[in-house]
């Protein structure tokens, strides 16, 4: 897959390498929530390891991530994760463009349904994915277990 690229920002998949600066990121977007003992470098990891073509970050002129978007798939529906932008570089169309790429890779796979969860309080992350054209499901309350 090729990458995108203009003047200003360079798109590419995520490598292991990545994560401290897309971890700094998260940590400085509001509403993503890290608590989830997945969300380590070898979560991540393992997550980029299944999904190596689907799981994207923007770079600025220096190389410096300044948005991620992780795809993931159970190989019968898809998921979006970490879908962020740094706040300098939002209405850009970087995070539009980012969760195309996914669309894109689980089209070609097959895939033909994807989730994503958003915390309660997450207004504008709401607000976001509204504007992108998904739905809310009121008939679904998620449930999570740790090991």
């Amino acid at each position: 897959m090729a990458t995108w690229q203009d003047e200003h920002v360079h798109i590419r998949r995520m490598a292991p390498e990545d994560y401290e600066e897309a971890y700094a990121l998260w940590e400085h977007t509001p509403g993503m929530h890290l608590q989830s003992l997945n969300n380590t470098y070898g979560g991540i990891a393992l997550l980029l390891s299944k999904n190596p073509d689907s799981c994207f970050v923007a770079t600025d002129p220096e190389g410096k991530v300044i948005a991620t978007a992780l795809g993931a798939t159970d190989g019968r529906k898809g998921y979006l994760y970490h879908v962020a932008v740094d706040e300098q570089w939002r209405g850009h169309g970087i995070g539009t463009t980012l969760i195309n790429r996914i669309y894109d890779v689980f089209k070609a796979i097959g895939i033909v349904k994807i989730g994503i969860l958003v915390v309660a309080d997450n207004i504008e992350g709401q607000e976001f994915w509204k504007k992108q054209g998904w739905n809310t499901r009121p008939d679904v309350i998620y449930f999570d277990h740790d090991l």
